[in-house]
């Protein structure tokens, strides 16, 4: 068997190997994937996908002289491998390791991070530009994939690039079409004779000699679209490229992206092209691997599993906090025609994939433009319906204009469901849904709540929709946190869920304990290990971020003069802040308070064990504070000056 890529250290090192060879290295990166990949988890189909075309990008460019600009991180691993990481792939996504995605910070070969889609259009012609302003030659792209042209940001990019004329290339891995009949040979003549330098040089003499004549601008860009609709489109399926060619760019395909011939080829003949350059390229998610081109939805991203069989290694039977909330969203739609549901092309990751079969009416699949999303649900609120917007913590924040201008401002009732709020682990810093807090605290007329458990989140959904339908209703942020819901007897009867109140856990007179949502379980536990060291602690789960219970909140910080609040989102501008700026507004100064959350400073990805102690975000890290509030020694120093320790 061959061992080509062990001994690539650098995209230079392909550019002596024959086809035959690139095509050996194409089937060891597709295995190494598998093989690291069934370890650790992380994005599979679409890495398979773009194994060849990322093949044929390093053999024909040289990066990073050459800039190649990766949108988000679902393609990036082949070009990991390639670039001199591959001994460190083991580690991929784990604290410590490499991350899943592009980070400039890591290799550079990553010219630019990528973690939310749409991106690398806008960033590479910044790059583009960039090198014009001071006269350089090298050769710009962008990679994007078709889920990410349907972004708006995308297409602003596109709009912008396409009419510069300058030397740019945007590469379309189109990975959701089948390969069809007449992207085969034909298809593939075309490409290469629209790359060519013969058919370029006649296009351009025959747009300059009608030029000098009358209407000479007209009649020249009337040539360039005979030659291009009367060549090449007149076979190329649904005339692909017209839409790109009216944006300024020369449209190149639609290409087998598992034709590396063919890839390499093309690429060279378009690295020698002037002016904007789109190649639309057809990948198949999965390639590679049986179970993943049969099922590549399922197989977008995987945990652990074996290769094999393509079992996963770890199951469990406990409810996720997205499948009660998309429970309760269908048992709540079953009773009211009103409610619609949104996503942002993450309906498996949101669990609108179980509402959308029985509600496909009441179903909106907005695609990778949370910005349309939002304003999408403000223009169904106004006419009288009910939108439930289902969108990460960390995506949402790409619409904050939109929850400000079209819906808070305009008193609308969106409710939003707000996923993977908190620290989400391997994903790392691009997709840690920790500043939802504080980017939607800020913004008048906005309520925001988060549940303690599973059974909350179900009875917060559906109060949501209550409330909604009041006179003075708000738009709604229900956050919570991605992962299994926590199964505790928390000792009392759960009262029903009343705006702006929350629900006092433990009585005490020490310290008061004030959780948020995901940290009130730690909250709860912390206070019964105080509660067995004679430390007696008022445990309040708050609820609500906004408004807040203030009340409760005033009574608990006079009574015990100590407080300790928790919250899994950014310590900046957050819950805690909140709680801060209470005790301020009502002159309460003789209470010491100890804040926990995220600190201000992007956090990288790791499981989430690791990461929430890395935060002091543990049972522990709140008993520990609470202790030295009252003044009472830590056991870890008692048991020292007893003489066991």
């Amino acid at each position: 068997m061959t061992n080509h890529l062990s001994r690539i250290n650098s995209p230079e090192d392909l550019k002596p190997l024959s086809i035959e060879e690139l095509k050996e290295v194409a089937v060891e990166l597709r295995q190494a994937i598998i093989d690291n990949l069934s370890k650790t988890g992380g994005h599979f189909a679409s890495n398979l996908g773009a194994v060849d075309m990322i093949l044929a990008l390093h053999t024909v460019y040289s990066v990073p002289k050459d800039k190649i600009i990766w949108d988000v991180g679902h393609q990036c691993y082949a070009h990991k491998m390639l670039t001199g990481r591959l001994k460190d792939f083991p580690t991929l996504r784990q604290y410590g390791g490499m991350s899943g995605f592009l980070r400039r910070d890591e290799s550079p070969f990553d010219l630019y991070g990528a973690g939310h889609a749409s991106t690398s259009i806008s960033a590479a012609y910044g790059y583009a530009a960039a090198r014009d302003l001071v006269g350089g030659n090298e050769s710009v792209l962008a990679v994007i994939g078709d889920a990410g042209l349907t972004g708006g940001l995308a297409l602003e990019g596109l709009n912008n690039a396409g009419h510069s004329g300058r030397n740019f290339t945007v590469v379309l891995n189109d990975n959701e079409m089948s390969i069809a009949p007449n992207v085969g040979a034909l298809c593939a003549y075309l490409a290469k004779l629209r790359s060519s330098a013969l058919y370029q040089n006649v296009e351009k003499r025959t747009k300059s000699a009608l030029k000098k004549l009358p209407a000479g601008d007209l009649a020249s860009r009337a040539a360039g679209g005979v030659l291009k609709h009367g060549v090449t489109h007149l076979f190329a399926p649904e005339h692909t490229g017209v839409i790109f060619e009216e944006m300024g760019f020369e449209y190149i395909g639609p290409i087998d992206g598992h034709d590396l011939p063919l890839l390499i080829d093309v690429f060279k003949h378009i690295k020698e092209m002037e002016g904007p350059v789109l190649v639309h390229v057809i990948t198949q998610k999965g390639k590679g691997y049986e179970l993943g081109e049969g099922d590549p939805r399922k197989w977008h991203a995987v945990v652990p599993f074996s290769p094999e069989t393509g079992e996963a290694h770890k199951k469990s039977s406990v409810p996720t906090f997205t499948s009660v909330f998309a429970e309760t969203l269908i048992e709540l739609a079953e009773k009211d025609e009103k409610i619609v549901a949104i996503t942002a092309a993450m309906p498996d990751g949101t669990g609108l994939n179980k509402f959308q079969p029985k509600f496909p009416d009441r179903y909106f699949d907005a695609g990778i433009a949370e910005q349309h999303a939002v304003c999408f649900a403000a223009g169904l609120a106004a006419a009288g319906q009910k939108p439930v917007v289902a969108i990460y913590s960390t995506f949402l924040q790409r619409a904050y204009d939109l929850i400000v201008h079209d819906v808070a401002l305009q008193d609308l009732p969106v409710i939003f469901a707000i996923d993977r709020g908190g620290l989400v682990g391997e994903d790392g810093g691009t997709h840690h849904g920790v500043f939802d807090i504080a980017y939607l605290r800020s913004i008048p007329k906005m309520v925001l709540c988060s549940p303690k458990d599973g059974a909350e989140l179900s009875a917060m959904l559906k109060f949501s929709t209550k409330y909604i339908e009041t006179p003075m209703a708000m738009p709604v942020a229900l956050r919570y946190p991605r992962g299994n819901v926590v199964e505790i007897d928390w000792g009392i009867e759960t009262k029903p869920i009343e705006l702006g109140k929350s629900e006092t856990l433990l009585e005490g007179d020490d310290v008061a304990i004030i959780g948020y949502g995901s940290m009130v379980p730690l909250c709860f536990e912390a206070g019964k290990r105080l509660a067995d060291e004679g430390v007696q602690a008022n445990v309040i789960n708050a609820r609500f971020a906004k408004p807040l219970d203030e009340a409760a909140i005033l009574e608990a910080a006079k009574r015990t003069g100590n407080l300790v609040i928790a919250e899994e989102g950014c310590k900046v501008g957050g819950f805690g802040t909140a709680i801060l700026e209470l005790l301020a507004a009502n002159d309460v100064t003789n209470v010491k308070v100890r804040t926990f959350g995220v600190p201000d400073h992007f956090i990288e990805h790791g499981a989430p064990d690791i990461l929430r102690k890395l935060c002091g975000l543990t049972v522990e890290d709140f008993a520990a504070a609470a202790r030295e509030l009252v003044g009472v020694p830590q056991p870890s120093l008692v048991a020292s000056i007893s003489g066991k320790g």
